[in-house]
């Protein structure tokens, strides 16, 4: 776990570890330079398996996980954060999995996310079959819910990027290890402001993130695929700047790109591949997208879309409800459409 400026919520999360059903571990606490009160806390706890290595200077986080990697005295780390709760029963079931599944390198679980005083927000409970699809996209992986084998992390490169360090070192690992994430909520994340250093480096953060994603889907397409910036915000699931673009066509083109990206990510051999998984994982994505046009386009406009496409049964759905026409309609579904939009 490491630790900065963390006095607020640092006993919290020190103490949700301690706490652990799970009690045959070492507690390695990793201080970067914090100014506050927060080494005098940690030192003042005397359980025997916390292990406390103080920085006198700010490091940053790829260098002071990488730090706690090298110290770590076992193969299974489990990641943790100073402003986060982990569930009584966390470690004993990662463990537990760990143990049934030798050929696991790393598992993830499902997060609540909370307001700085833990107040409900959300709960994203994603297929973990969509895992290895979507690491591609975004990061659905709660950094402080992962357990992993030092051997795969350290093989897979270890933190090795100022930002979005988590994310790059997934997608690593599941290049060439078995990734799995637990359907069940077990660690509660906080949304304070601790925790959310990327705001104050947004700027950085976006471009590395966009560098990273171009990345990860040329390693399937090949290295001259283009997507503009527009299109990677899309595939992330933020719509709004392809929208504001205004063109149909640029807004299907990025359909397009995804079905072909989904192809080629088929078609690579994988440990984590799973054929309908995937499929399942690219139909969700493209329904979200979709889902986020219809909500915030003109219905022609969407219409138009649908028929760009090739989606004829939705576009002829949305036609009949346009017109209220019965879905037992005399004239074939194409030529209605022809007839009454004009692209």
């Amino acid at each position: 776990m490491p630790v900065y400026n963390a006095r607020k919520h640092v006993r919290e999360a020190v103490d949700s570890i301690l706490m652990q059903t799970f009690r045959d571990f070492e507690f390695l606490i990793l201080d970067d330079g914090s100014t506050d009160s927060t080494p005098e806390i940690i030192q003042s706890y005397t359980d025997p398996r916390i292990r406390f290595i103080w920085n006198g200077e700010n490091k940053g986080i790829a260098e002071v996980l990488n730090q706690g990697i090298a110290q770590a005295s076992c193969d299974l780390i489990a990641r943790m954060d100073a402003d986060d709760i982990s569930y009584p029963d966390r470690l004993e079931k990662q463990v537990g999995f760990f143990a049934s599944h030798p050929d696991l390198a790393l598992l993830s679980t499902w997060a609540r996310e909370v307001t700085a005083d833990r107040l409900p927000v959300r709960t994203e409970k994603w297929d973990p079959r969509y895992y290895y699809y979507n690491l591609n996209f975004a990061c659905w992986i709660y950094h402080p819910t992962v357990m992993f084998r030092r051997s795969a992390v350290v093989r897979s490169g270890k933190y090795s990027t100022r930002y979005a360090e988590d994310h790059n070192l997934w997608w690593q690992v599941a290049r060439r290890y078995r990734i799995h994430t637990l359907p069940e909520v077990l660690l509660d994340y906080r949304l304070a402001d601790e925790s959310l250093s990327r705001v104050t480096r947004k700027a950085e953060y976006d471009a590395a993130q966009h560098a990273q994603i171009l990345r990860n889907i040329r390693y399937y397409t090949g290295p001259r695929f283009q997507l503009s910036e527009r299109e990677i915000r899309c595939l992330m699931l933020d719509c709004e700047p392809l929208l504001e673009a205004g063109s149909m066509r640029a807004i299907a083109g990025c359909f397009r790109k995804l079905t072909y990206i989904t192809r080629c990510i088929l078609a690579k051999e994988n440990i984590n591949r799973d054929e309908q998984a995937i499929r399942e994982a690219a139909a969700f994505k493209k329904e979200w997208m979709l889902s986020f046009f219809a909500r915030n386009m003109r219905g022609y406009r969407f219409l138009g879309l649908l028929i760009y496409l090739g989606m004829w049964q939705k576009a002829a759905l949305l036609l009949q409800r346009k017109l209220r026409l019965p879905r037992s309609g005399r004239v074939p579904v194409q030529a209605s459409i022809r007839k009454t939009v004009k692209l």
